[in-house]
């Protein structure tokens, strides 16, 4: 007997709906099945696989950060806790590993190729974290380097560093570092070229008596003089710091001011009596923090000091008060590396000055007196 078309119709329509309907219970019966070996046997899908070098800094072992990345865990810790608050996880990678890439690139000196290849990224990966972290970290770079304000206390250590009560008005020693960088700007190259015919940018910074930096200047030309980067920076202009009533040191670079700002320098080295050559020498004393802390910079940093900076100027101002900032947090953590070397410009109105010799002459003389005292105390 002979079907109907239209019951043939129907039929093959009954057939296809119950293989799609078999072959759905399949698929989730798969599905079921993979989501139970993943709940046994965890995301083994995604674990990452990394050398054992990455793999002890990303769990934060003591030796490894401190040799490759330069600072402790308690020191990284903190810089964590900073960083964190504004951090947006809109990429791929956790905020510990871009932080530990950064710090790698910074205390390594070496290429975004091969800090690339040695966490297992693409060079532009690596750029863009390292682009990334150092925006952060100049973005709490107000946190970290900040004035002082318990000057009394600041200045009893700089008189003790000195051995010499006549320095306990001292709130600061002041100094000038160069830091080399590859310009690729040529109409504004020759101004950045220094007395050593290499492209640089000038560090003026200020520390306190445990070598943290209190106040930074980045940014001007290399063939400048220490002088005209002072006049030229926000802590001369502004006349903040120091208050009336102290005064910082610095070396004879520096003019010996009373105004704006009081910083009192060493006498020059010509027929001097033996009061100011000993004056000279405590002076020198106390000034040698800065001169610690540029030493610790550069131990510390070796994208700084032992290659030129390979970026561009803008960035390059960022690498250097990024390396200050976590410079100030791994001194507030006692986190010190010895170290073996020490290794765009605008019109401002000129502000007048007083000369600071005479100042200068009543703490020799304070010095001076206090030396005699003690002479005749232990008589």
């Amino acid at each position: 007997m002979a079907v109907p078309a239209a019951a043939l119709v129907v039929f093959n329509r009954i057939r296809e709906a119950a293989d799609r309907d078999l072959e759905l219970l399949l698929i989730r019966r798969i599905q079921h099945r993979i989501q139970r070996l993943r709940l046994r046997r965890g995301l083994i899908y995604c674990t990452p696989v990394l050398n054992k070098r990455v793999t002890a800094l990303l769990s934060l072992e003591r030796v490894p950060l401190k040799r490759d990345c330069r600072l402790s865990p308690e020191a990284f810790h903190v810089l964590m806790r900073l960083l964190i608050v504004d951090w947006e996880r809109d990429h791929g990678y956790s905020l510990e590993f871009a932080v530990i890439v950064t710090l790698y690139w910074m205390a390594a000196g070496m290429s975004y190729r091969i800090c690339g290849n040695t966490f297992d990224v693409c060079r532009s990966t690596a750029f863009d974290i390292v682009d990334l972290v150092l925006d952060k970290i100049v973005s709490v770079a107000n946190r970290v380097i900040k004035l002082p304000e318990n000057l009394e206390e600041v200045g009893q250590q700089f008189a003790t560093m000195a051995d010499s009560p006549a320095f306990s008005q001292c709130v600061g020693a002041i100094d000038g570092c160069q830091v080399y960088f590859i310009l690729d700007d040529t109409e504004k190259s020759q101004e950045y070229i220094n007395r050593k015919l290499y492209y640089s940018i000038n560090l003026q910074g200020l520390v306190d008596h445990r070598g943290r930096f209190i106040n930074i200047f980045v940014g001007f030309p290399g063939s400048c003089h220490d002088l005209r980067v002072l006049r030229h920076s926000g802590l001369y202009r502004d006349a903040v710091y120091p208050p009336r009533g102290y005064f910082i040191i610095g070396d004879g670079g520096y003019m010996c001011l009373r105004d704006p700002i009081t910083i009192i320098t060493p006498y020059r080295n010509i027929n001097l009596t033996e009061e100011k050559k000993n004056f000279n020498y405590h002076l020198s004393k106390a000034r040698s923090v800065v001169e610690r802390s540029f030493g610790l910079l550069q131990a510390r940093w070796r994208i700084l000091f032992h290659r030129a900076l390979e970026v561009k100027f803008r960035k390059a101002v960022k690498v250097i008060a990024a390396c200050c900032v976590v410079h100030n947090i791994c001194i507030d953590e006692d986190d010190i590396i010895p170290h073996h070397r020490i290794i765009r410009r605008r019109q401002v109105a000129p502000r007048p000055e007083s000369d600071g010799s005479a100042y200068r002459e009543i703490i020799c003389l304070a010095h001076n007196l206090g030396r005699v005292q003690a002479d005749l105390e232990r008589q």
